[in-house]
Parts: structure tokens; sequence; C-alpha cells
């Protein structure tokens, strides 16, 4: 969807993109090196989502996941690469409470 999209900072626009029947959310935002900003995120609906490998691949500015702390992940089952090479990332403490139990493929 935005893949290798590097000048690309804040996804204000996103906040109401309807996601309740997606199940693939795969490398939607690979290779987004300068996406810091996720926050409109916080609202999406991933409850049927399967695949998130290598959604947040190479957001090497992407240092606050705290919008991803309340998102229903218990469908998915692919989380390779999720958020490989983000260099900023200190903190994945926001992820604590996911279900991740179907989970396949780390």
């Amino acid at each position: 969807m935005f893949y290798q999209c590097t000048s690309l900072k804040k996804i204000d626009g996103l906040k109401y993109l309807d996601t309740k029947k997606v199940k693939n959310f795969s490398y939607i935002f690979y290779g987004c090196n300068s996406l810091s900003d996720i926050k409109p995120l916080q609202n999406w609906n991933v409850s049927n989502g399967n695949n998130f490998e290598s959604m947040f691949d190479y957001c090497e500015s992407l240092s606050d996941i705290k919008p991803l702390q309340n998102w229903n992940v218990s469908n998915g089952n692919n989380f390779k690469l999720m958020f490989n090479s983000c260099k900023s990332l200190s903190n994945i403490k926001p992820l604590q409470n996911w279900n991740v139990s179907k989970g396949i493929n780390f």
C-alpha cells in the first residue's frame, strides 16, 4: 500500500480507513524509513487480520508503537519481520497484551 514511501512521516489521513475485513496487512508500510507517527492506526480494526508480515519492516524512524497496544491480533498467524530494522524502536512493552496464541511464524 505504501511500500517504500521513504519520505512518508505521518499517516493522518488513515485514521478512518475501514480495515475490519482486511486479512492481509503484510508490507503496508515496508520501507517507510521516515515514518515516525502511527497514532492514526490506534483505532484500526485488525481483528480479522492473519498476516502481519513485514508490516513495519524498515520503518527506521518508528520509535513509539503505543498506538498499537489495543490491537486485536488474535487471528494473526504470521508476524514474521513485522518490526524488522526498526532502528529507533526501543520499547515493545505496549504489545505485552497482544494475544498471539495462533502465531506460527515470528
